[in-house]
């Protein structure tokens, strides 16, 4: 059976939620699925982050490839296809060292690299690091502004958390790594508004959370980690498109085939967007890529 083709009436992003996690997770399967997604012209691939989890979360984040890493081999064989974390969970992290491994996967994948990041929603992971999960909010909030200062080369920062004066941190990011805000909560999308470049909600957003976020801030680009069945909703509710997580490859097919995605024009796009420091989803056309 032929799919049928959903028209939309601009331009929309879609990409795949990679299995770098799951207990059946491999070197194989992940390169089978970026392989699918660039051949079928998808936009982006992404990866999900757990470090460390209690008997609880076993299925499914006991057994996860670290993001970042996992990007950067993706990045050595790809060409075309944005890398970007869903999520990286950002108040675990020493930002310094965040900064460093997104802008070196920037350098490296000629442009490539998305940071999504959340605050973690997990408790026991963090009483795992060592580190408070009270107060993680205004610690994450505090480390992407660290980021984008290190990123843009300034010379010195203030922070209740963290500071510095007189450092280098080179290589500087270019063009500069978008950062894509997870969360569902009031305030996750005033982080998004404020801090970010993109609202990323997840299982916490559904079309009509959507829609009424949209209403009330337009100009926020909306662009949610969903499942193909809830895509057109959430696209006629206001959303950018969608990061997809699908159950196999035919599936990844059948959704490719209904909207029409092209590898060579997305690559046409892509490089257009990436030429004049915008990413090519930024702008409105009709139809989608």
């Amino acid at each position: 059976m032929i799919a049928r083709v959903r028209p939309y009436t601009r331009r929309v992003h879609f990409g795949v939620i990679l299995p770098n996690y799951g207990a059946h997770s491999s070197p194989d399967g992940v390169r089978r699925v970026v392989e699918a997604a660039e051949k079928l012209g998808f936009h982006s691939v992404w990866t999900t982050e757990h470090i460390v989890v209690g008997p609880d979360a076993v299925d499914p984040y006991g057994r996860v490839y670290d993001p970042l890493v996992t990007l950067g081999w993706i990045a050595g064989w790809t060409e075309r296809l944005v890398l970007g974390t869903s999520i990286v969970i950002l108040p675990v992290h020493n930002p310094f060292h965040v900064a460093k491994q997104v802008a070196t996967l920037q350098e490296l994948s000629g442009g490539r690299a998305v940071l999504g990041v959340g605050m973690g929603w997990y408790e026991r992971e963090f009483e795992f690091m060592g580190v408070e999960f009270a107060g993680r909010g205004r610690r994450g909030d505090e480390a992407i502004r660290l980021v984008r200062a290190l990123w843009s080369g300034e010379p010195s920062f203030e922070g209740r958390y963290w500071s510095f004066a007189g450092a280098t941190a080179d290589p500087l990011p270019s063009p500069l790594p978008e950062i894509w805000v997870g969360g569902s909560s009031a305030r996750a999308i005033r982080r998004a508004r404020e801090l970010g470049d993109v609202w990323h909600p997840s299982r916490g957003s559904d079309p009509a959370h959507v829609r009424t976020v949209k209403e009330q801030h337009p100009e926020l680009r909306v662009i949610p980690r969903t499942v193909p069945e809830r895509v057109d909703a959430m696209v006629e509710a206001g959303a950018e498109g969608a990061i997809l997580t699908f159950p196999d490859e035919a599936a990844m097919r059948e959704f490719a085939r209904g909207r029409a995605l092209v590898t060579s024009r997305t690559a046409r796009i892509r490089s257009r967007g990436s030429a004049c420091g915008r990413p090519p989803w930024r702008s409105a056309s009709s139809g989608a890529d």
